[in-house]
């Protein structure tokens, strides 16, 4: 056997011999004890084909979302056809009891910011002598992960053709019969209408498109009519008041999906003349 040859077996046996050892070294201290020699590149190689590939117990954990006790409620208010922020005071009142929770002031710009406890359907009323009143139904529901809801408002002055949404007029499903907590929004209309003498309104209700479509607007003719009889039991003439049904027709939203339908189940009022 040549020299050469008998020098690349003893290199190979030497290779063997210390692979155990080769794969305790990091990749960085190989790098540096084999510069310039050829063989311990080899090795390198070696224990690197040999490296067990990542599996589900190596691989970093994703934090479990956490469930949600406070939500920031936030956004801005500004008037519609300017775009100018407003300095409105807004009302926070729970739903469920119609006790007021809180009442905050916004900004020159317009913002607002406040600090709500999670899982309880919020009624937000909006002020400002220039606007009638403006109402939101704000449901902050128990979540996870999502501390924070955004709401952004746009004001329309009292005016004819003026359509103001009375978001906080609940009724029983399937039925003209009105729930405790609409009778806030009901003495906010009231007195809207007691202030302003002059003001005429058409009451209009709407369905979300569910069921017989004769139905539905049999169903919301009825709810129009059962705001109009509390208004005119409190002293409002009936001359001032029209009503209409409009079942689905008039949608605010096309699509099928459960939250875009239950805004279209609403009620408001439009503007008559002033």
């Amino acid at each position: 056997m040549n020299l050469p040859l008998r020098g690349l077996l003893a290199a190979a046996l030497l290779l063997g011999s210390l692979r155990p050892a080769l794969a305790q070294l990091a990749p960085d201290t190989l790098a540096q004890t084999t510069a310039g020699t050829d063989t311990l590149r080899l090795a390198q190689r070696l224990t690197e084909d040999e490296e067990e590939p990542a599996t589900a117990s190596t691989l970093p954990v994703a934090p479990m979302p956490v469930a949600v006790t406070e939500i920031t409620l936030h956004g801005t208010v500004l008037d519609v056809a300017s775009g100018k922020p407003v300095a409105a005071s807004i009302d926070v009142l729970d739903n469920e009891n119609g006790s007021l929770v809180t009442t905050l002031h916004c900004t020159p710009e317009g913002s607002y910011s406040v600090n709500l406890p999670a899982g309880t359907n919020y009624g937000l009323v909006l002020r400002n002598s220039a606007y009638p009143f403006h109402s939101e139904n704000v449901n902050l529901a128990s979540r996870m992960g999502f501390p924070e809801t955004v709401r952004n408002f746009r004001l329309q002055k009292l005016e004819p053709g003026t359509n103001i949404l009375l978001n906080n007029v609940f009724f029983e499903p399937g039925t003209a019969k009105l729930r405790p907590e609409s009778t806030a929004e009901l003495e906010r209309l009231l007195k809207l209408l007691g202030d302003k003498p002059k003001l005429k309104v058409k009451i209009s209700s709407h369905s979300d498109g569910t069921g017989d479509y004769e139905e539905g607007v049999a169903l919301t003719k009825r709810r129009a009519q059962v705001i109009a009889a509390y208004l005119t039991e409190h002293k409002i003439k009936t001359e001032r008041l029209t009503v209409m049904g409009y079942g689905a027709s008039i949608p605010l939203r096309a699509s099928a999906l459960d939250g875009d339908r239950l805004r279209n189940q609403r009620t408001e009022f439009r503007v008559l003349a002033n």
